[in-house]
């Protein structure tokens, strides 16, 4: 589905709606579908080779130059209601006085932007592109937020909680997350950069400033991502030792009840056996025999607690 946005001064509010007559004009495009490409392209004189790779769920960033056009494909995360976090393709086109969004999904909104800029912005396809590189760095630095909470979560549970098999799904799950932000940061970051080089002078310095506050944002982000690796990898260690030693404590308790169980045994067999056996026509045996056997398992505890056994 496609939006039109555009303004017909710089003092006037951006206007939303149906085409526009004037050149200014910003398109976007959310959930695109192939006629709304091939529309764009005949329209507006875009390259369709190039704008149908949005449709790719596996579009990777990257920056394209063709028909005096700028092409930049970035990823866009989306975050569950169950805590995945799921990124799509977006790409910003900047023509001389339009500009371009278009989004396999409806992750990105202008809105995100609109009003948020100054006056002057709103109205320069080359600032509009920036700064939905820098909205869409933002929107990790929300996602990434929300997973140090997750993990945070996760670590003050293993404290109080013994581990269940939903921890472990949760966890698996926030590990994906990170993996999934890290790979499209390192690729938007090195896109970022190639942008730097400003090989085409696309960019003016000011506009080289924005992207080195851009470059910079990211390696924060990657830098928060780490710490959350790591402090990912310290309550992976930290699970595994204490279901280990769980394991081990419970082995030790089924050995040693399964020695206590085992000790009356020898006595009682020996008394069921077809053979003499001194005391046996005795009446009080059995109850010598019974508080033997129950010293003998009391005292077996008390050894076995002594040289802490379990």
């Amino acid at each position: 589905m496609l939006h039109y946005y555009s303004k017909r001064s710089r003092g006037e509010a951006i206007r939303t709606g149906v085409k526009p007559h004037n050149d200014d004009v910003w398109v976007h495009g959310e959930s695109v579908v192939a006629d709304d490409l091939s529309y764009l392209a005949d329209e507006y004189g875009l390259s369709p080779n190039i704008i149908r790779d949005v449709r790719d769920v596996s579009e990777l960033p990257r920056v394209e130059y063709a028909e005096d056009a700028l092409y930049i494909f970035l990823r866009t995360p989306r975050r569950t209601k169950h805590g995945e976090v799921y990124t799509s393709p977006l790409l910003s086109i900047v023509q001389k006085d339009k500009f371009f969004t278009l989004a396999y999904s409806d992750s990105f909104r202008p809105d995100d932007i609109i009003g948020s800029n100054p006056t002057d912005m709103e109205t320069d396809p080359v600032a509009l592109a920036l700064a939905t590189f820098a909205a869409v760095v933002s929107i990790y630095e929300s996602v990434l937020h929300r997973t140090s909470r997750a993990v945070r979560d996760v670590g003050s549970r293993l404290r109080t909680h013994e581990v269940t098999n939903r921890d472990i799904i949760r966890f698996a799950v926030i590990e994906d997350n990170l993996n999934e932000c890290g790979t499209n940061l390192d690729g938007m970051v090195a896109l970022a950069r190639h942008l730097r080089e400003n090989r085409r002078d696309t960019f003016t310095a000011a506009d080289v400033e924005m992207i080195d506050d851009i470059i910079l944002h990211i390696q924060q982000l990657l830098v928060s991502l780490a710490s959350q690796r790591q402090s990912v990898k310290s309550i992976r260690n930290a699970y595994t030792t204490i279901a280990n030693n769980s394991m081990n404590q419970r082995i030790k308790t089924l050995t040693v009840l399964t020695v206590l169980i085992a000790l009356p045994n020898v006595f009682y067999g020996m008394y069921g056996m077809n053979v003499a056996l001194p005391f046996a026509d005795q009446p009080w045996a059995y109850s010598v025999v019974v508080t033997f056997t129950i010293l003998l398992i009391f005292g077996v505890y008390l050894l076995a607690k002594r040289f802490r056994i379990f």
